[in-house]
């Protein structure tokens, strides 16, 4: 059986690729559960454990005690030591927070105080917007863009000439607020810029704000945590932002295809934190003191600025950066002991739980005709999985897939990697490891049998004519048809599917009046049942030496010219030999993904 190593589509993951937060689940609905998986934690499980902080800091923990227990050998320093001269030091809004993109136009209100609107390649100001005016920016032509008045009767009124489609909405004042319909948020102490990408044609919408204000728009944890917790997930924020400016430049120098996508050196969403402008600040008032409290305050690594990580909790032990993201780098990033995030203090409502998935959604999604294993096969230092092994089939034949556990944790939007996982076999007999497990689930799913009893498939029990009659009519799709012609199958159960079998020319009974229903079919037999049913081109050759003048040599040397069988050994074929149901399903399979 062939193995397939799927690499994994991995790249270069900054701060959040697909963090789970602690505000929703991803966790996808199942049908029929025939794969169980039962895990621990929730999101990719690098750095901070949320619930553990949570728990460390209800239990008395400083922040920086917190810090020290999930980020390995860093120091708490003011960002000026950790990033000497950086733009992050030198520009008093260095952060450029990507909010929309690619838009025909925006539009905004000012809330409180005033605002003026300016042209920014010739740094002109053209109006000055008060408290309630709603305002529209957008093309006049595909590189000239102009501002206009939402009017009280309805509608816009051009109030400017067209000018350059980078522009600009700035304060007036630090009071200054701005509300975005599209975001159905507030901005505040920043200036909102516009800016046209060179490739979609449409119009970028960024937020330009200073690192402290930034952060005080980032609340990735509940307010009644304790003021360690929110510390330690203010520094971690911190560290995050700066780290991820830092790697991408400032706005002057940003990468091309960068400059593109969205003209900022942070996004408002993934794959960095979520940023909710000063509609968070409201609500969030002692997140907002963690972050007066630890200004400036950072981690730091002998490589400068440490890149902060964080999820809702690990499975108990957090995880290498190497491990989740298959890249060097970031040593202070290890596995550590995460049991505070199952402690009671932490209330973790992720501490277990339980998905279950249709055998038929792991097919689909990793090309396999039929799926009939799925099992762990690698697991990381920290326990959790590594590599998942799917087994089935694949163009009629069995393959085993390897794949990256994180990547089945994308695919089925699963809390976390630490879990286990099982399938449950569709008959007692045929165990998921089954040499024909993959084919008798491709029977059953295709509707051709039921098994030889309610929870049995009776994989070594020899196929009998009548059944070999009845797996064909199903595998063929044959119609049912009147007459009787056989008198040794009168009253048997598969009668129907006999005088089918005859009706379609694929038979004639092993005497002119009689079929044999209970006598078992021969491999000779069953290769001129296929070849006939499946219309099997004919073939020369001498493919087995034990089949010279047998009277279905020629079928024989058809089924293996198509692929369908290899014979029971390299030069042999067995003609005589009876096969077992187990064999049939294999047999039948390969004909049918011929």
């Amino acid at each position: 059986m062939p193995t397939i190593r799927v690499v994994g589509k991995l790249f270069r993951l900054l701060p959040l690729f697909l963090v789970a937060t602690l505000f929703g689940s991803h966790l996808a609905a199942a049908g029929t559960a025939d794969v169980s998986i039962e895990g621990r934690g929730w999101g990719h499980g690098v750095g901070l454990s949320q619930y553990g902080a949570k728990a460390l800091g209800a239990d008395g923990a400083t922040h920086e005690q917190i810090l020290h227990r999930y980020f390995t050998g860093v120091s708490l320093v003011p960002l000026a030591a950790a990033a000497p001269a950086s733009f992050l030091e030198t520009e008093v809004q260095p952060l450029w927070v990507g909010l929309l993109q690619g838009q025909s136009g925006v539009s905004f209100t000012v809330s409180e105080d005033s605002a003026q609107l300016c042209f920014d390649d010739l740094d002109s100001c053209v109006a000055t917007a008060v408290p309630g005016e709603t305002y529209r920016f957008g093309y006049d032509t595909p590189d000239r863009c102009f501002f206009q008045r939402k009017q009280r009767l309805g509608g816009f009124a051009r109030i400017s000439s067209t000018g350059s489609c980078d522009a600009s909405v700035r304060p007036v004042t630090s009071a200054t607020k701005l509300f975005l319909p599209r975001k159905a948020r507030t901005y505040s102490d920043g200036t909102l810029r516009l800016r046209q990408s060179s490739t979609t044609n449409g119009i970028h919408v960024v937020f330009q704000i200073g690192l402290e204000s930034y952060l005080k728009g980032v609340t990735i944890a509940p307010d009644s945590w304790s003021g360690a917790s929110l510390m330690a997930h203010v520094v971690t924020v911190r560290s995050t932002a700066a780290w991820n400016a830092l790697e991408r430049g400032k706005v002057e120098v940003l990468d091309p295809g960068r400059r593109a996508d969205c003209h900022c050196n942070l996004y408002d969403s993934d794959p960095d934190s979520v940023f909710r402008g000063s509609t968070e600040e409201d609500t969030h008032p002692n997140w907002i003191a963690a972050v007066d409290s630890t200004r400036s305050q950072v981690m730091r690594t002998t490589d400068g600025v440490a890149l902060g990580m964080y999820s809702s909790s690990s499975g108990g032990v957090t995880e290498n950066y190497a491990d989740v993201f298959d890249e060097t780098g970031h040593s202070h990033l290890r596995s550590v002991n995460d049991s505070a995030a199952f402690a009671d203090s932490a209330g973790n409502p992720h501490d277990s739980w339980g998905a279950g998935y249709d055998r038929a959604i792991i097919a689909e999604t990793y090309g396999f005709s039929w799926v009939s294993d799925i099992e762990v096969v690698n697991r990381n230092d920290s326990g959790s999985a590594r590599t998942i092994r799917i087994s089935g089939i694949v163009d009629g034949r069995p393959t085993t897939v390897d794949v990256a556990a994180v990547d089945l944790r994308n695919a089925l939007s699963l809390r976390s990697t630490t879990f286990d996982v099982s399938m449950t076999p569709l008959f007692n007999d045929v165990p998921t490891g089954h040499p024909f497990a993959g084919e008798v689930v491709g029977l059953v799913e295709l509707g051709i049998t039921t098994g030889c009893s309610t929870v049995n498939y009776c994989p070594n029990q020899f196929v009998t004519r009548a059944e070999m009659a009845a797996f064909l009519v199903r595998a063929l799709d044959l119609p049912a048809v009147g007459g009787d012609p056989y008198r040794d199958d009168n009253g048997h159960a598969l009668e129907a599917e006999i005088a089918s079998l005859a009706s379609s020319g694929i038979t004639s009974g092993c005497s002119t009046t009689a079929y044999c229903p209970d006598r078992s079919v021969t491999r000779a037999e069953m290769a001129a049942f296929l070849v006939r049913g499946f219309n099997i081109a004919s073939a020369t050759g001498r493919p087995f030496i034990d089949v010279d003048g047998h009277f279905f040599e020629a079928e024989i040397a058809s089924l293996a010219s198509s692929g369908i069988t290899s014979g029971c050994l390299t030069t042999s074929y067995c003609p005589n030999r009876p096969v077992t149901r187990g064999e049939m399903a294999a047999f039948l399979i390969r004909a049918i993904d011929d």
